[in-house]
């Protein structure tokens, strides 16, 4: 019973013999129990905090006030209190922390007897502290960690021995290479009761304190020698050492315990970084030779604990300087809209640049402009090995990224959502730039947030859009890592659009980023028709996709040109276009009534994703733009007056040339999925499509001062009524010369082409006849089965004079009534009349032989039978 009675007494004791917390319980309510305004704190796995440190504990208060918590604790001799500690914000007298190592209440907001350390002192550094009763007197000025960034991320160890002696040191990263910030002797209070954390805020901070991985035990005794962490070429004949620790200034700039073999041998000078107690600076007389791999080899180095190297090495290879060129590097990643968050990312923007080289780039000295309303800002120092990636954040957010790979800080970077990127070397070159939409994602879920656009093969940067889609990678996007997406996709260059400027400018559009120093050669552009070479190329930089002509002889209207290239020109990265590449162009004209006719239309669409579409042809001699006509519609509703709209067709200049078919939709690449189409081209996608009646309505081609071109009144009626269903079945024009609005002049496209004819030659098209006899009819056998060939019967007319009124009776080889196809309809001199077959019962006729009887007469009473 006694003893159990001595264990009783001495159980606080150990309970305060040391303390370690890094909160992975999930608490600070137990083992150990933290005591005070617990209210105002809480365990958090925050973003803000970094996977290695998480869970954590974060203040969390919420009005401008002093928050604080503390545990017992009686060490204080041969004692070490460390801790990692985040402040997201510029510290202040009003926003500061402390951390009482020593206090003999547990009250560390009044009056105490003890030590504390302030992170965030007047100068914003970290200092140690003495404080009796109200009065503080500050012992060690901190001379390395600095606060006054907008995130300050430290981890700080304080140790005092048996004599007295405080050694306060700081690693300026959150890691555990530390560096004295200084010492002194101070016998002041040589016991304790306490230690706590005080936090200082005001209202906006008062959830941005972060704290973790407290010790407060047994000075620990470090024996571990220091290591070389890594190499960084400076010159031809500079090396930085990084060691994986703080070294002593005496033995790391002795010159003797450093060496390169091949000839190099010791430095001519070390020099230890003031800033920066584990890194050296080693000057050699002799210079490395471009490409030879050396050795480096260290011995007698010390850590501040005494610990010497004994001998280690490690291998780098010197290149000299390289000269880059425009896409060395390329952009090849970026997330710019990271809300949604992605599933297992940073919530921020990001860059991923990739070394297309061989060789090792470094960076200083280069720029970066990352959106258009942006300053342009500065790299750092980095360099990119070959085949390698460089994660590019605002410096706060670098150490959120460096599990992912290489990353560099720029102060001040942030990204559109849309927007361009430019990056250039120190020389002002242009090394990269792309003009991202929305649209490279390629996927419209994943646009709205939450995914980075990656590049399918950074081997050919020109080609833009067509080179980048939504990554596919669970956690959101791949940063310092090969992509996703990652395949081969060369696509080769092409000349794909000319755009008329006026009577002696035209502008070329090349589909891929194009070298510009080939572009502006006169003689690779040639034009027929006597017009020649340009006297003058003006290149869109930095782009490079097209480029304006200027010439000295003037265009003519009515003619279609032939521009041809006649040189080499090539894409960015060297490949060449092919030569005697040709397109035609020309000067457009007006379109006047009937200049451009609808030719088919799909009002009733395939499926719930299925989409409208309206088939244009150009049959006139001219030359017209479609971005001077506009696309409408007449929605019919009995309840409601007519509802007119219009819709315009494109936004650039696009030519329709005499015989062009052109598809206009709202989604080209579903009517395309949907049905075949000969002519891929032949598509133009419209950012805002009028809205056609599944039923009924009127679709209208129209100039932009609405001035009706055609106009085409539909009926599902007109539909050929044995189909098992009109959905997905496009109503096409049987002759372009024959009038728009005479219902026979349409029918269902063929069951054999899928029932469309997209930017292609209708499959129920038929030329119209010129007959010597006043009646003709072809074909004189046809089937009616909608299959393409010979659906429908024509019924050709020509007569000398005009002024006839007709009609028209079909009747079967027994002479009985099978169709009254047309109803006292007045005629031109010439024309057409269709029948599908299709009886008045709405059936279609038997096989055999019909008898189709006209009757014609005019107003003087003369009446003709046929």
């Amino acid at each position: 019973m006694k003893f159990f009675s001595l264990f009783l007494y001495f159980f606080p004791l150990i309970l305060t013999a040391q303390i370690f917390d890094d909160f992975s319980d999930g608490n600070f309510n137990s083992n150990p129990q933290w005591l005070g305004d617990t209210i105002e704190f809480k365990i958090s796995s925050s973003s803000a905090i970094p996977p290695e440190q998480k869970p954590g504990l974060q203040l969390n208060g919420t009005e401008a006030n002093i928050s604080s918590i503390y545990l017992e604790n009686l060490l204080i001799d041969n004692t070490e209190w460390r801790f990692w500690i985040k402040l997201s914000f510029n510290t202040s007298s009003s926003n500061n922390a402390r951390v009482y190592l020593v206090s003999d209440v547990p009250d560390i907001e009044g009056n105490l007897n003890g030590y504390f350390l302030q992170i965030g002192e007047t100068n914003d550094s970290i200092a140690l502290f003495k404080q009796t009763d109200s009065v503080t007197q500050k012992i060690i000025s901190g001379t390395i960690a600095y606060t006054g960034n907008s995130t300050n991320v430290l981890r700080i160890k304080v140790t005092r021995d048996n004599t007295g002696i405080w050694n306060l040191y700081s690693d300026i990263t959150g890691g555990n290479n530390f560096q004295l910030e200084g010492t002194i002797m101070d016998n002041t209070f040589t016991s304790t009761s306490y230690f706590g954390i005080y936090c200082k805020y005001t209202s906006s901070n008062a959830t941005k304190f972060y704290f973790d991985d407290f010790y407060v035990n047994n000075i620990i005794i470090d024996t571990i020698p220091p290591e070389i962490s890594s190499l960084e070429i400076i010159s031809s004949n500079e090396l930085d050492v990084v060691f994986t620790e703080s070294v002593e200034q005496t033995t790391a700039e002795a010159v003797e315990n450093y060496s390169v073999d091949n000839g190099i041998g010791n430095p001519i000078e070390a020099i230890r970084y003031s800033n920066d107690h584990s890194r050296a600076l080693l000057t050699f007389s002799n210079n490395f030779t471009d490409g030879l791999t050396n050795t480096l080899t260290i011995s007698n180095v010390e850590d501040l604990e005494g610990n010497a190297i004994s001998s280690v090495s490690k291998t780098f290879t010197y290149y000299a300087p390289y000269v880059t060129n425009p896409y060395d590097v390329v952009i090849n990643e970026i997330m710019t809209d990271y809300n949604p968050a992605p599933n297992n990312l940073p919530e921020t923007d990001y860059l991923e640049l990739y070394n297309r080289t061989s060789v090792p780039i470094n960076l200083d000295g280069w720029t970066i402009k990352p959106r258009v309303s942006s300053d342009t800002l500065l790299f750092p120092d980095v360099t990119i090995e070959p085949d390698s990636f460089l994660i590019i954040v605002t410096t706060a957010l670098v150490q959120m990224f460096e599990q992912f790979g290489q990353v560099a800080g720029i102060s001040g970077f942030l990204l559109n959502n849309e927007g361009t990127v430019t990056i250039r070397n120190s020389n002002g070159t242009l090394i990269h730039t792309i003009s991202y939409t929305k649209d490279w994602y390629h996927n419209t879920e994943k646009q709205e947030g939450g995914w980075s656009i990656e590049q399918i093969d950074p081997m050919y940067p020109c080609i833009g859009e067509n080179n980048w889609k939504a990554s596919i990678d669970e956690k959101g996007g791949t940063p310092g890592t090969r992509n996703s997406i990652d395949a081969e996709n060369s696509i080769n260059p092409e000349l794909s659009k000319i755009k008329h400027i006026n009577n002696s400018s035209i502008r070329l559009y090349f589909n891929q980023a194009m070298d510009s120093l080939s572009l502006t050669n006169l003689s690779a552009y040639t034009i027929n028709n006597g017009i020649g070479n340009p006297i003058e190329v003006i290149i869109n930089s930095p782009d490079n996709n097209s480029v304006v002509l200027n010439f000295s002889s003037s265009m003519q209207g009515s003619i279609i040109y032939t521009l041809t290239i006649t040189g080499e020109i090539k894409n960015c990265i060297g490949i060449l276009l092919p030569l005697n590449t040709s397109l035609d162009f020309g000067i457009p004209e007006p379109a006047a009534s009937m200049d451009v006719v609808i030719n088919e239309i799909l009002f009733n669409p395939r499926g719930d994703d299925g989409v409208d579409f309206i088939e244009i042809y150009n049959k006139s001699n001219k030359l017209i733009d479609l971005k001077e006509l506009m696309l409408g519609s007449i929605r019919i509703n009995i309840h409601e007056p007519p509802d007119t709209t219009y819709k315009i067709i494109s936004e650039d200049n696009h030519l329709l040339f005499p015989g062009d078919y052109f598809v206009l939709t709202k989604d080209p690449e579903k009517v395309k999925h949907q049905y075949y189409t000969s002519n891929s081209d032949g598509f133009i996608e419209m950012s805002s499509f009028p809205f056609y009646n599944n039923d009924e309505g009127i679709a209208m081609i129209s100039n932009t001062d609405e001035i009706i071109i055609d106009q085409f009144s539909y009926t599902e009626e007109m539909q050929f009524p044995l189909l098992n269903t009109f959905e997905g079945v496009s109503l096409e024009r049987i002759n372009f010369d024959r009038p728009t609005q005479d219902e026979t002049n349409w029918h269902s496209a063929s069951e054999d082409v899928g029932f469309a004819t997209p930017a292609y030659k209708n499959s129920q098209y038929s030329e119209q006849i010129q007959v010597e006899d006043p009646i003709s009819i072809s074909p004189d056998i046809f089937s009616p089965d909608n299959d393409g060939y010979n659906d429908v019967l024509n019924i050709n007319y020509q007569f000398d004079t005009p002024g006839y009124t007709a009609n028209i009776t079909i009747y079967d080889d027994r002479g009985r009534l099978v169709r009254y196809l047309i109803k006292n309809e007045f005629l031109g001199t010439e024309g057409v009349f269709s029948w599908d077959g299709i009886t008045d019962n709405n059936e279609k006729a038997n096989i055999g032989i019909y008898i189709i009887y006209i009757e014609v007469f005019d107003l003087n009473g003369s009446v003709k039978h046929y």
